[in-house]
């Protein structure tokens, strides 16, 4: 089983208009409201691959019930905790340009109580061998060690640790040695303390990180596909044809089916394959088998050191 942990769900709010007015009205069309946030994505694309997941969230009074349907209607197993706030609301704007912008907020606080309550919900599941992910920003004044401490309580419990977040959380997540993080190229850059611009540079970086400890690491790279590195191997993966659309959420996507397929070298092209036929989908979409089965891509283990990636941001 993979079991997702979301402190800091959304409702995902996707919106179009011709061009963006500032100052003014502005009269949007409504293209997607979604059950969001990191972890819970990831639960919702491991049951459209048909995998067996369970999401483990945080929600405030208000959100609470409409998180509760949606994840039934999309049967996706799930038990929220209740904390003293209002679920957060993301927004993405797509203009008629193209041009995508983004508005998330920040979310309400948790107390200790509400942390004692999920180290109670997952004391509750079967963990032995089962992979856990920690996924999305923290909440507000978080303890930064808060992936961190969970990561050594599920640990105790038998389970395997996979972590998607950035900055200083990620910072401090990895001392616990996860068995697998997930940054994009930026968020590693951040972690190393340098600029990376080839393929080379990801898997030099990414390196230093496995001395320290973690297990392996996929970087997701954009229109460049992912990177998938361990002590053994380093592979890269990458769709054959350019993917048009907003790539909101492809990264999780990315991280389910790798997961679900192994989380090793041969579950990365199948991963790409589903993250890349996300992208032309509406909203937080997650793509069909048939979707993911149409996109052809190409597994490269040598690496052109000349060739300078798509900085993703």
């Amino acid at each position: 089983m993979i079991v997702t942990v979301t402190l800091n769900p959304s409702v995902d709010r996707t919106i179009s208009i011709s061009q963006l007015e500032r100052g003014t009205v502005n009269r949007a069309d409504l293209i997607a409201v979604d059950p969001g946030g990191k972890g819970v994505n990831v639960s919702r694309a491991l049951a459209a691959y048909g995998s067996e997941t369970f999401a483990l969230l945080v929600c405030g009074s208000i959100g609470s019930r409409w998180f509760n349907e949606r994840l039934t209607e999309l049967d996706v197993p799930h038990h929220i905790v209740l904390g003293n706030g209002a679920t957060r609301n993301n927004i993405t704007l797509v203009e008629g340009d193209g041009t995508v912008t983004k508005i998330n907020e920040p979310g309400f606080e948790l107390s200790d109580a509400v942390i004692s309550d999920i180290k109670t919900a997952l004391s509750e599941l079967e963990l032995t061998d089962s992979w856990v992910v920690f996924a999305g920003s923290l909440n507000p004044n978080a303890d930064l060690l808060t992936y961190n401490k969970l990561a050594q309580y599920v640990r105790s419990l038998g389970a395997k640790v996979a972590i998607d977040t950035s900055g200083d959380e990620l910072r401090a997540a990895i001392e616990v040695g996860p068995d697998l993080i997930k940054p994009n190229q930026h968020e590693l850059s951040e972690l190393v303390g340098r600029n990376l611009i080839t393929i080379d540079d990801i898997v030099v970086a990414a390196r230093e990180l496995l001395d320290r400890g973690v297990g392996s690491i996929v970087c997701s790279l954009g229109a460049d596909g992912a990177l998938f590195i361990n002590k053994e191997t380093a592979v890269h993966a990458e769709p054959a044809n350019p993917v048009a659309g907003v790539p909101v959420g492809a990264g999780d996507i990315l991280l389910a089916t790798f997961i679900a397929g192994g989380a090793n070298a041969d579950a990365l092209a199948n991963a790409v394959a589903w993250s890349a036929a996300s992208v032309p989908l509406e909203g937080t979409a997650i793509p069909t088998k048939a979707q993911a089965a149409g996109v052809t891509v190409n597994v490269n283990t040598s690496f052109d050191a000349s060739r300078s990636l798509v900085e993703v941001s």
